[in-house]
């Protein structure tokens, strides 16, 4: 198995005298690594850090309890850089990343600090044509006030696009018999003719096309902070439909939160958050929103923020059941405007 240090720049790692030899030949075997064996003292150094370690060396049955047993640093400021003699899977992988735990493992499998974790994150395709997200915007901003009249200009600026999306999906709505004209020509507004009609039309065309998402581990999925870093992070799915007053059961009980992150940044989420990654036991889901399709017309709701309708019934298709969870939403719904 390649090592996970493939393709960054070559890092030194020296070992004092006394480290396990079958360590430095773990790390000898790594692309991009070169080891320095009877130095005056361990240490990981890379373009711009050094990082002193602590070496050790932990059999297949005491790997679950390395995260626990080693803190990211000890009080003297070293890591803790392992030979694991066993070949770990994905999940404790990433738990010993998550724990900023430095590692080469029995098949050369390793994670050194100032990698890039390991992604995690799950990207779902869906075989339906999408909206792109400039019309996606504006097409959840129609379906959630049917009742107001809306300009191409209002609307492009209130979703955050262009004038030329908005005419664009105005005008497919309006052959579709989806929205109707209403004023004088010159200052035309368009105005939803059926909410249902609208709104199932969205389901249809708006459901998460390319969406990754990343199980993790948190010690309170519901009191976590609105906000992480420069991160929003926004409630969706069936744990926000229940907030907004149209409660559904999907096969999925944890909550999930949309977030306008994604590649590493999406990945060291759970760390900042006081948790982890993990692929079994996980109690939240982060989905990544690049497109902000969460963030327009989310309602805060003093300890959050909690997605609008369009988008909640929108990613209840990525939990587990959830095409029947989509319809009950869509029926308890129907033509009403919520006040959420």
């Amino acid at each position: 198995m390649p090592s996970e240090a493939t393709g960054a720049a070559r890092v030194l790692i020296t070992l004092r005298s006394g480290s396990p030899e079958d360590l430095a030949h773990a790390l000898r075997s790594l692309e991009g690594v070169d080891v320095i064996t009877g130095a005056p003292e361990s240490a990981i150094i890379s373009p711009g850090s050094v990082t002193p370690v602590d070496v050790g060396v932990a059999e297949a049955d005491a790997v679950e309890t390395l995260p626990w047993r080693l803190s990211a640093k000890d009080k003297d400021g070293r890591s803790p850089l392992v030979l694991i003699r066993a070949v770990l899977d994905d999940r404790a992988a990433t738990r010993l990343q998550d724990a900023g735990i430095a590692y080469v493992d029995a098949s050369r499998r390793s994670w050194l600090p100032g990698q890039p974790p390991s992604p995690t994150a799950r990207e779902r395709t869906s075989s339906r044509p999408a909206l792109r997200s400039g019309a996606l915007r504006l097409a959840q901003l129609l379906a959630d006030h049917p009742a107001r009249e809306w300009p191409e200009r209002a609307l492009a600026e209130r979703g955050g696009s262009s004038p030329v999306t908005a005419h664009k999906l105005l005008a497919r709505l309006e052959d579709e018999g989806l929205v109707e004209r209403t004023g004088p020509s010159a200052r035309a507004s368009r105005r939803v003719r059926s909410p249902a009609a609208l709104r199932r039309w969205l389901a249809d065309h708006g459901r998460p096309h390319r969406t990754a998402t990343l199980s993790c581990y948190v010690r309170d999925p519901e009191g976590l902070p609105a906000r992480i870093g420069h991160h929003l992070l926004v409630l969706t799915g069936a744990a926000a439909a229940e907030r907004i007053g149209l409660p559904v059961l999907s096969g999925t009980a944890r909550p999930s939160y949309r977030v306008d992150a994604r590649g590493d940044e999406l990945e060291l989420l759970p760390r900042a958050l006081g948790g982890f990654r993990t692929l079994e036991g996980a109690n939240m889901t982060l989905v990544s929103d690049p497109g902000r399709l969460g963030l327009v017309d989310a309602h805060d709701h003093g300890d959050r923020l909690v997605a609008p309708p369009s988008r909640v019934m929108l990613d209840l298709y990525l939990e587990s059941r959830g095409d029947a969870a989509a319809e009950v939403f869509l029926d308890l719904w129907g033509d009403r405007e919520l006040e959420w």
